[in-house]
């Protein structure tokens, strides 16, 4: 059989998109059909439309891109969403995901992620990507995650019937705005350049050899890229701006014809325009008198998975240094005895370093006791001065429930913390109070070992009023003896300035000492 006489099923075949040898003058295929799912042809977009177009500059940029950069196009994903636009990604024979509205830029976030290798496109509407997902776009903006983002512009929600949307121009009329929109557009160059996006560019569908040139440079660009495609809505937005009124199937086509015209008519191409000079300009009806077109932003500036990787490199630096001083630190014998679940009720107010004893505490158990701990935090509405408080648990077994049933113990630095936790106490349990800040109760619970010193007027005496929290702790650590001396030492050493160590250890050994005088005292 002659070359030119291909049976159907070899042209249904070849339909199929298989590449082939033979030239599309014998086959009778476009040389895009390859990236095309010819079984879900023809398209549902309608007469005059510019989406096909839009679609067909994708292509042609792929394509170029695959001859000319070697790009491997099943590394390519795209990400479309709900409206006219959102059916690219079920026409394309790319890998691609057809997503909820609004969330097609979430969705390409976690595909890139995931797979970094991927070159991941979006390519939704106006209503898709600025309207619904409007504030996935701004944060995408900020990150320069290495995406694209074309977003095609119709001026309207031209899928659900042409309300008006996020794009629609102030004064034009929308199916929702029968006597003109009241609000403002969004001018997405601006918007995509004010987040952060490092490259920021913009077409009508009829610079189409542009677009195409255009999309290859915003695909091959290390960052987040944005390019808006404006094309006409033959069936919904023009039925209102500015064509005239009425539905004429037979026109349709005519209709977006003749919007292509004005938009090439009224196209603006400049060069290094500022994105906030490039919003579209209507007169007193909404009729569009202005579109500024061209590549507003290209700049290189550090990618988003590149900083992560920088920041992994410092974070991995860190860590060494940590585990090399983790690895250096005394090591003390393995307790041979066996702790009871203890809690501890830490309590008084913000910058006496409540949180930071109870971390102390935590600390010394698990990394130099080898006991079981955990440790949790609260803080009252002010940052300094307001209410704080800290909960540790210490066992020798595994900890199921890591916050405090009933604690055993309760270290008070301040008068409402002294209300608020010691009726929270276990019958018989231990009570430490700084007494030159907390004053007992008339009615104070008889059942309580309560204990107290002038923790802060110590620590004042010693040169550091801030190292009455670790007066506290010496006391504690003495009366109770659930973590030992030298384990307590050990991770004060860990939690202080340098500078401050020699009065915090004074401090610790002061208040142990106390708490021995008590105990033997009883």
């Amino acid at each position: 059989m002659a070359e030119d006489q291909l049976s159907n099923t070899e042209m249904v075949a070849l339909s199929g998109h298989e590449r082939t040898e033979q030239g599309d003058w014998v086959t009778g295929l476009h040389p895009m059909d390859v990236l095309l799912r010819g079984e879900r042809l023809p398209h549902i977009w309608c007469q005059g439309c510019g989406l096909g177009t839009a679609l067909t500059t994708f292509i042609g940029a792929l394509q170029w891109l695959e001859k000319n950069q070697d790009w491997n196009l099943d590394k390519v994903a795209v990400v479309s969403g709900i409206g006219c636009t959102g059916r690219v990604a079920g026409y394309l024979r790319l890998d691609s995901f057809h997503t909820t509205h609004g969330r097609a830029i979430p969705f390409a976030t976690g595909l890139k992620l995931a797979n970094p290798e991927l070159k991941v496109v979006v390519f939704s509407g106006d209503g898709d990507i600025a309207g619904i997902g409007g504030n996935h776009f701004i944060h995408a903006t900020r990150r320069n995650l290495d995406i694209s983002i074309i977003c095609v512009n119709n001026f309207n929600y031209g899928m659900t019937g042409g309300q008006a949307g996020p794009t629609t121009p102030h004064g034009a009329r929308a199916v929702t705005t029968q006597y003109g929109n009241f609000e403002h557009p969004f001018n997405l160059p601006y918007l995509a350049a004010a987040g952060g996006a490092s490259f920021v560019a913009r077409w009508t569908v009829i610079h189409a050899r542009r677009l195409e040139w255009t999309l290859r440079r915003a695909m091959m660009h290390p960052g987040f890229s944005f390019v808006e495609i404006i094309v006409p809505c033959s069936t919904a937005y023009a039925r209102w701006n500015p064509e005239g009124k009425g539905l004429d199937p037979e026109k349709l086509g005519r209709r977006g014809l003749e919007v292509m015209k004005h938009y090439q008519q009224i196209g603006k191409i400049t060069k290094d325009t500022h994105p906030k000079d490039a919003s579209i300009k209507v007169d007193e009806q909404g009729a569009i008198t202005e579109i500024v077109e061209g590549i507003f932003i290209d700049e290189a500036k550090p990618e988003f998975q590149d900083s992560i990787h920088r920041q992994a490199r410092v974070a991995k630096k860190r860590w060494a240094a940590i585990k090399k001083a983790l690895d250096e630190r005394p090591r003390l014998s393995k307790r041979s005895d066996r702790i009871s679940r203890t809690e501890v009720q830490l309590g008084g107010f913000g910058g006496q370093g409540i949180v930071s004893a109870g971390r102390i505490i935590g600390q010394a158990a698990t990394i130099y006791d080898r006991l079981e701990a955990s440790f949790t935090q609260s803080y009252g509405p002010e940052a300094r001065g307001g209410a704080a408080g800290s909960q540790v648990v210490i066992d020798s077994d595994p900890i199921h429930h890591p916050h405090l049933i009933e604690p055993t113990s309760a270290i008070i630095m301040s008068q409402e913390a002294y209300t608020k936790y010691v009726p929270m106490v276990a019958n018989g349990g231990t009570l430490c109070i700084d007494d030159g800040l907390v004053t007992l109760a008339e009615d104070h619970r008889q059942d309580l070992k309560t204990y107290g010193i002038p923790a802060s007027r110590i620590a004042e005496e010693l040169g550091n009023v801030r190292a009455a929290n670790t007066v506290m702790l010496g006391l504690w650590a003495a009366i109770i003896e659930a973590i030992r001396k030298e384990a307590m030492l050990q991770s004060l050493a860990d939690s202080v300035p340098p500078k401050t160590l020699e009065v915090n250890r004074k401090a610790f050994d002061v208040g142990y000492e106390k708490g021995v005088e008590f105990k033997r005292g009883n």
